[in-house]
């Protein structure tokens, strides 16, 4: 019997994860009761693995904060999309993450500096009730266009990548990956969701992206059924 690729494509994408759990603090209902307004952060990007020789400091800051930006788009679409869908209805705003990106350039914090901010004072400085912090640890960069999507974007896949592909149809292949998305309020996590995922399938850097902020986008609180 013929499997459609469709199909296929969509069982490799169901192997893909490997480990997923998440966490929500006994007491999230209570603290998080008076809860209007929440913004999700540029998530940190970690690269486990070797780095190109040829990738200048400048040029690997450019791709994770691309990454970075891919992720928080992704994120924020996710979450809205699952705690919208019909069954459900979100209990809180999200703020736009073009906001929460604007806001923090206007107070001279740039993506890489969020990283490592004090949780109490990002959520002062975007005028909200939590943060929303998330990891991603893999063993390289993606190597499509959404990591290429920069100045140095052609020479930067070519020191990505095992050896040159045509643009635009670039395949990633990322192994090993390690996410974490945790929101924060007042300096205490209240949910946290986590999991570890190998590939050993060719995948774009939009279709892990997805993979990954879908996944945390299921399990995402504040959410109640209609």
């Amino acid at each position: 019997m013929r499997i459609n690729s469709t199909l296929l494509a969509l069982l490799i994408l169901i192997s893909f994860s490997s480990c997923h759990r998440y966490y929500t603090s006994s007491s999230f209902i209570e603290k998080s009761a008076k809860h209007r307004t929440i913004a999700i952060l540029p998530p940190q990007m970690v690269v486990s693995g070797s780095v190109p020789k040829n990738l200048s400091t400048y040029d690997i800051a450019q791709l994770e904060e691309r990454e970075s930006k891919m992720f928080q788009e992704a994120l924020y679409n996710n979450v809205l999309r699952r705690g919208n869908s019909g069954k459900y209805v979100m209990d809180v705003s999200i703020q736009p993450y073009s906001n929460t990106l604007a806001s923090l350039e206007k107070n001279n914090i740039s993506i890489r500096d969020s990283w490592t901010k004090d949780d109490k004072e990002l959520a002062s400085i975007l005028g909200v009730d939590a943060v929303v912090r998330t990891s991603i640890q893999k063993e390289r960069f993606m190597s499509d266009l959404a990591s290429a999507g920069i100045d140095a974007g052609r020479r930067i896949l070519d020191a990505v990548l095992t050896k040159p592909v045509l643009l635009p149809g670039v395949p990633n292949k990322t192994n090993d990956i390690r996410a974490s998305c945790t929101i924060i309020s007042n300096g205490e996590a209240l949910w946290n969701d986590s999991y570890a995922r190998e590939s050993d399938y060719s995948y774009t850097a939009n279709q892990i992206i997805e993979q990954i902020t879908d996944n945390f986008a299921k399990h995402f609180p504040y959410k109640r059924k209609v």
